[in-house]
């Protein structure tokens, strides 16, 4: 008996260690979030795998295993598989992109528009700065801010030789939507600024994306006006309305530059757009030029309610000014409740059919 158990002892000793030795092992590397709008969870990393499930921007998953730029994870829902992990971001890089989105919310729209093309959002100006998302095509956006940041070619944002000569490209702070299936397409309206298709599920997203990358929805008046000046615009305002035969017409405000893109000043030029009852047409009501302005732009209401737009300069004693809107005529408050000489001739010498 002693003899067998002598034997025995050992062999389950011997079975104890093999069984932790071989056990399911359950590691835990730290948590991600997926950075893409969708990406397959896959069967393992080998060419011929079989798709487990698909991931949506802003899943969390529990990294478990990581070989190369392939990591296994665990998503919410327990399934487990491998996944690009360049398709994740890291759980500092996250919070920093909910601070971003956070101080967007509060800052005031300049423009709206949408993406030209494919576009990533980076968390600072600059084509290295980590990547937090990827816009697809005709995307709507609301501008809130103006960067500028050293040109640099990436192999994911290729651009013709045309690029390579300039040193510096201006950036936009950008509120959008991180789409989620089963929609595919943003809608394409220039009164919704990010909203989807029905069925679509989406999140908030902020960050910066090439200036050159987003299209202005412009006003047609506005647009007009401003190629013919040669003026890039950089934001746009809907000052007020008026009421005409025809229904409402928007009365205009535009911010813009002549000069080359990474320049100092936000913006150099101001224009007003109005609208002419007698000659039913749109006229550039207010010009002023040789400005270093900086974003944001605010508007408000002045003592008697007509529109009022200030902003700080850039240059100088880097003053903030303000402007009010009385029926077509824009002027320069001086002090409060003093209105200084207008900046620019009025209707009848600047207009200029549209």
């Amino acid at each position: 008996m002693k003899r067998k158990l002598l034997v025995a002892v050992p062999l389950l000793c011997v079975v104890v260690v093999l069984a932790w030795f071989f056990r399911p092992k359950h590691e835990y590397l730290g948590e991600a979030y997926v950075s893409e709008r969708s990406t397959t969870l896959w069967s393992s990393v080998a060419q011929v795998r079989e798709p487990i499930d698909v991931l949506h921007y802003g899943d969390r998953v529990d990294v478990i295993a990581r070989r190369n730029d392939t990591v296994k994870v665990r998503s919410a829902s327990g399934a487990i598989g491998w996944v690009d992990a360049r398709l994740l971001l890291e759980p500092a890089l996250w919070q920093r992109s909910i601070k971003i989105l956070n101080a967007a919310k509060v800052m005031p729209v300049q423009a709206r528009g949408r993406t030209k093309v494919q576009t990533n959002l980076r968390v600072e100006p600059g084509r290295t700065e980590p990547r937090l998302y990827q816009f697809g095509r005709g995307v709507p956006v609301e501008v809130v801010a103006r960067g500028v940041a050293d040109w640099v070619q990436v192999s994911d944002e290729r651009e013709n030789n045309e690029a390579e000569a300039t040193k510096k490209e201006d950036w936009f702070l950008v509120r959008g939507l991180a789409t989620r299936p089963p929609g595919e397409l943003s809608a394409r309206s220039s009164e919704s600024n990010a909203t989807t298709q029905p069925g679509d599920q989406t999140l908030p997203i902020a960050g910066w994306v090439v200036a050159r990358f987003v299209e202005l929805d412009l006003p047609d008046a506005v647009r007009e006006g401003m190629a013919s000046a040669n003026v890039r615009a950089i934001a746009w305002f809907e000052l007020n309305r008026v009421a005409t035969a025809s229904g409402d017409k928007p009365q205009y405000l535009v911010a813009g530059t002549r000069s080359a893109e990474g320049q100092p000043c936000d913006f150099t030029v101001l224009r007003a757009y109005t609208w002419n009852q007698r000659r039913t047409r749109y006229e550039t009501a207010f010009i002023e030029n040789n400005l270093c302005g900086q974003m944001p732009i605010r508007l408000g209401k002045g003592p008697k309610g007509e529109p009022e737009f200030r902003f700080r300069q850039m240059s100088g004693a880097k003053e903030e000014r303000v402007y009010r809107l009385t029926q077509t005529v824009v002027r320069r408050v001086r002090e409060s409740g003093d209105t200084g000489r207008k900046s620019a001739p009025g209707p009848t010498k600047a207009a200029k059919r549209q």
